[in-house]
């Protein structure tokens, strides 16, 4: 149902996008963009990845896995969400620290990325907060549409109760213990899939996990500002500075939340393009070019990453198939 969902949000906001496109002064646009800021954006979005397997680290309870198989499975993990539909990646990202590093199980790495979503989750309320404050202070003709930014500053009270619950929920599982001794068959596996999973829960056990985990945070949403704001600039949005860069950052950041096909296609255009038209007043060519580069060069940095990553590691494209079939009919079983 959510796979479904998620296509047909797609395709609607494709057609939403399209309308009234002028194909060819967008191609000329794309053609004329700043090929080395493109690279040097590139080179930030790679960044993140390096930040959240740093960041990991922590979330694992500093485990000895190595970086470089945190990381290749990080690489792996976000380039199945961009070729995989309903985020299969995530848990493809589990399965190849597991596959790799056979100390770390499949539901506690699970778990540990659970924790990861509520770190993401509070940066970019952090961040929505900061975009409002300095809408707020006044700054002159950052915002041409107040009526957009107040629709975000809805979601603000939702995103910031989420991540109140998921932490309390997070806390109490990290506190339970279970007690499953003498069980056998299917309930002695499912009671130590859910032990596993409370392990990764319970990664941040001490406020040195907890600080190195924020600083890692910073870092990799740092690299995410700068990768937008540098390609604003490689599509010739010169006149927009760090606070446009922020703005756009966190409404992609929400929009990626929704269910959608895979790598966000039809979504990621149309958020980019209405930030860019409606809340800074952006001429909708250029708008709708720079949403086009934009998408494109997630798509390649990151699925090119991950074939590299899987080439690395000698993982082959047969195991990764019977991995997606079992995921999809796990997902295509599951109650929605």
């Amino acid at each position: 149902m959510t796979l479904w969902l998620g296509v047909a949000l797609a395709v609607a906001c494709l057609v939403l996008f399209a309308r009234g496109a002028r194909w060819s002064e967008i191609g000329g646009i794309l053609a004329a963009a700043n090929v080395p800021l493109i690279l040097v954006a590139s080179c930030c979005l790679l960044m993140t990845s390096v930040a959240r397997a740093w960041r990991w680290h922590y979330l694992l309870r500093e485990q000895p896995v190595s970086f470089r198989h945190r990381l290749t499975s990080t690489l792996i993990g976000f380039a199945g969400n961009n070729v995989l539909p309903g985020r299969l990646g995530e848990p493809l990202r589990c399965w190849a620290i597991s596959r790799l590093d056979g100390r770390l199980g499949f539901w506690q790495a699970a778990g540990s990325i659970v924790v990861e979503r509520v770190f993401d989750l509070a940066a970019a309320v952090v961040l929505l907060l900061v975009f409002v404050g300095v809408v707020s202070s006044g700054a002159d003709g950052l915002v041409r549409d107040a009526s957009l930014l107040a629709r975000l500053e809805e979601h603000l009270a939702t995103a910031t109760l989420v991540v109140l619950v998921v932490v309390g929920a997070i806390g109490l599982a990290a506190r339970a213990r279970l007690t499953g001794s003498g069980r056998a068959g299917w309930v002695a596996h499912v009671a130590a899939s859910v032990a596993s999973l409370q392990r990764g829960l319970g990664g941040l056990t001490s406020p040195r996990a907890f600080a190195c985990a924020v600083v890692f945070t910073i870092v990799l949403w740092t690299a995410m500002l700068a990768f937008e704001l540098l390609m604003l600039w490689a599509f010739g949005f010169h006149e927009l500075g760090v606070a446009h860069a922020l703005g756009l950052l966190v409404v992609l950041s929400f929009a990626i939340a929704l269910p959608q096909a895979p790598a966000g296609v039809g979504v990621v255009q149309l958020a980019s393009e209405t930030t860019l038209t409606a809340l800074f007043g952006m001429p909708i060519d250029r708008a709708k070019a720079f949403a086009i580069g934009l998408w494109v060069c997630q798509v390649a940095v990151v699925v090119g990453a991950g074939a590299v990553a899987l080439w690395i590691e000698g993982l082959s494209l047969a195991e990764i198939r019977r991995v997606r079939s079992s995921m999809e009919s796990a997902q295509a079983n599951r109650p929605d």
